[in-house]
């Protein structure tokens, strides 16, 4: 397969390896005439870094040719290589601050082990997660804590929702679309009318919208079913997704994904009509009880307390605390 398609007039796909699913992240390299951006990174693992300069050279540059990166997002598929690409180009590197501050809580977790967080502990088992059955080892992502995951943590640029990146003769514009991630953007390239959607409009699968221990309190499905409306509103021809083929039909697909998590919601709060539940006996229900790697369980069960604190939030549900337990119950 071709490492490099040019999907608009000076608009790259790279496509780099990743170790688990899915098995493939698209970058985007943009020539800007007299100087080169690169939205999203890949992650820090000799395969990327390889696939990325052999890309690079059939474009005719290489990784120090770079004068920007601009991340999506701070998960390591997204922003994992920034360390190094920035190291060796010295390309302004651009994300927005609670992306920032999530890179460097991600390495600081790295660095630790499961029983230095009792606030986390705390946080699974109110929501009925039988924390104690499960080894500590597989709450957490093989990468967690090793090189592959290299973020910038003091970025050169913090960008905001409406800024307008000027990069040679181009202007790519920052959409706030939190949802996946607080800080998610998606960069819009107006005059072309192409938009770089990152995890928040992929093409064929529904990214993940969870709620963990640093986002108590917070509604990021709302949020995400917010933004999906937002990017609506932007005339758009191509969409570039970091993940799945490019596609152009974008107000379609943010219909799609509404519409997803709107019946997923009703088939979660149908289950708690007759009694209240758990996030995790609902998600069991929901997601199937068979034997699962437990850093999928535990997706799962965060996902389905999304869903539950919308509904909370938009008049749908209650919640309410039984032994030590929160559990929610359709109104």
């Amino acid at each position: 397969m071709a490492k490099v398609v040019e999907v608009n007039p000076g608009i790259y796909e790279l496509f780099l390896p990743l170790p688990m699913r899915p098995t493939i992240i698209n970058v985007y390299l943009i020539d800007c005439h007299g100087a080169w951006a690169l939205v999203d990174t890949g992650m820090n693992s000799p395969e990327s870094i390889a696939a990325l300069e052999e890309s690079l050279a059939e474009v005719g540059i290489k990784v120090e040719d770079l004068d920007a990166i601009i991340a999506t997002h701070h998960h390591i598929d997204h922003f994992g290589a920034s360390g190094e690409i920035r190291r060796r180009s010295h390309a302004t590197t651009h994300i927005h601050r609670l992306e920032a501050e999530r890179a460097g809580r991600m390495v600081e977790f790295g660095r630790m082990s499961m029983t230095d967080r009792p606030e986390s502990r705390a946080f699974f088992q109110s929501h009925g997660f039988p924390i104690e059955q499960f080894a500590p080892a597989g709450m957490r992502p093989a990468w967690m804590g090793t090189s592959m995951y290299g973020p910038v943590t003091n970025p050169d640029k913090y960008i905001n929702d409406g800024d307008v990146i000027k990069i040679g003769d181009r202007e790519l514009e920052v959409i706030w679309t939190p949802g996946h991630s607080p800080g998610h953007n998606v960069i819009y390239l107006r005059k072309e009318k192409v938009m770089i959607v990152g995890d928040h409009l992929l093409p064929k699968i529904t990214p993940h919208v969870g709620i963990y221990p640093d986002n108590v309190g917070g509604n990021p499905l709302g949020d995400f079913i917010n933004s999906q409306l937002k990017v609506q509103k932007f005339d758009v021809e191509l969409v570039l997704p970091a993940h799945g083929g490019v596609y152009h039909d974008h107000q379609h697909r943010a219909n799609q994904l509404i519409e997803h998590h709107r019946y997923r919601e009703a088939e979660m709060l149908d289950l708690t009509r007759k009694h209240p539940q758990t996030a995790y006996e609902v998600a069991q229900q929901v997601f199937g009880g068979e034997e699962r790697p437990i850093f999928h369980v535990m997706a799962a069960t965060f996902e389905t307390l999304a869903h539950l604190e919308l509904a909370c939030f938009e008049g749908r549900a209650r919640k309410s605390e039984r032994d030590d337990r929160i559990v929610f119950q359709a109104l």
